[in-house]
């Protein structure tokens, strides 16, 4: 009589659908894995956005509050404008607007010190041009009433080299009404 000797391990098909499994999970894991880091990328580029429009917003809403007039011209209806020309306390002239930097066009405060950006070099008002950039003044007032300012300005990340997926722009907007009326 002959033995007949039993064999243990794995079939070729127990093989085969083994595999098949451990690819279809590892398929998912590694797109769970993708979107989580496309999401991270996404919410850093937000956050670096929203910083610098935030601090913008901040320091050109100081400089309206602190002059002591606006040269550019304002009336009861509203005047807009891409710039605002400022006379500071110390009877020097500021200039907000925007300034093509290179390819980025940037908000920036322009005075006799020089040019002072307000945005950081990778984030962008838009457009190859300042002129088709998103900056909106718009001055209301008139004689011996204080004028107020309202600025708007949509900001993006300039150079975006992924998809779609990893642009981000976002809107800013404030009204900055002047402490100081000249006489």
């Amino acid at each position: 009589m002959k033995r007949i000797r039993q064999q243990s391990g794995f079939t070729l098909l127990e093989m085969v659908v083994s595999l098949a499994i451990v690819a279809i999970i590892s398929t998912v894991l590694s797109q769970v894995f993708i979107v989580t880091l496309r999401t991270n990328t996404k919410t850093e580029i937000l956050k670096d956005i929203k910083q610098t429009g935030e601090m913008s917003l901040e320091t050109m809403a100081r400089l309206i509050q602190s002059a002591k007039s606006v040269i550019t011209t304002c009336d009861y209806a509203g005047t807009t404008n891409q710039s605002i020309v400022l006379i500071n306390p110390d009877d020097g002239q500021t200039t907000l607007g925007c300034v093509l930097d290179g390819s980025t066009t940037r908000l920036a405060s322009t005075s006799a010190q020089g040019v002072q950006y307000l945005t950081t070099p990778n984030i962008t008002m838009g457009g190859s041009s300042c002129i088709t950039s998103s900056l909106e003044f718009v001055c209301k007032g008139g004689t011996g009433v204080s004028s107020s300012v309202t600025i708007s300005f949509q900001l993006a990340q300039s150079g975006v080299t992924g998809g779609v997926f990893e642009q981000s722009s976002e809107m800013f907007q404030t009204t900055a009404g002047m402490r100081n009326i000249a006489q």
